[in-house]
């Protein structure tokens, strides 16, 4: 991640969503600071659209919705994040969500270890969210974080076509299968 300087603070969420629509790039605001995002590879293009078809088909009928890339996620620090996927409660504003019940990272080399750790970090402070999962576009490996009755945080890595990846808390699973291979 390129942290981008800039002159000024926000003075609020409305000014910066502001400055995110006028900008050609996007930028996470996180701690008052702006945080350029990189491009994606095809790779990551392919696994973000697949992976989109997918969760459509299976919360069709659900009382949530579901974003892409380019809508945000807030956490209770008041940053606010891009991930790939989103699936949230049906309480979304226009342009964010404070209330993930899933989210979803496409890994590349320049965000890998930001998403596993720093932005996980951010991430488990969402009350709502229960399930976070990273994803390799270039092999078949799937970092799946979620929150057991305890609520406390567990992880499975997932790397065979059988593998399912299971979300009681939206009444849905799908295998590694489902997300690699047409």
């Amino acid at each position: 991640m390129k942290q981008v300087e800039i002159d000024k603070k926000f003075n609020s969420q409305e000014e910066y969503f502001l400055f995110e629509e006028g900008s050609e790039l996007k930028h996470e605001l996180i701690n008052g600071n702006l945080f350029e995002m990189s491009g994606v590879s095809k790779f990551h293009n392919y696994i973000t659209r697949r992976l989109t078809i997918l969760l459509d088909m299976l919360l069709k009928n659900t009382n949530t919705e579901l974003f892409l890339e380019g809508y945000k996620v807030l956490t209770p620090d008041g940053n606010f994040f891009y991930p790939d996927v989103i699936v949230s409660s049906p309480n979304a504003q226009k342009y964010y969500t404070g209330e993930p019940i899933l989210l979803i990272e496409v890994l590349s080399d320049s965000t890998r270890t930001y998403d596993l750790t720093d932005k996980f970090i951010q991430y488990k402070k969402i009350p709502s969210l229960n399930y976070y999962l990273c994803i390799e576009p270039e092999q078949q490996v799937v970092i799946f974080y979620f929150k057991n009755e305890n609520s406390e945080w567990l992880t499975e890595t997932y790397t065979k076509d059988e593998d399912a990846i299971n979300l009681p808390h939206l009444n849905i699973s799908f295998t590694l299968k489902d997300i690699y291979h047409p």
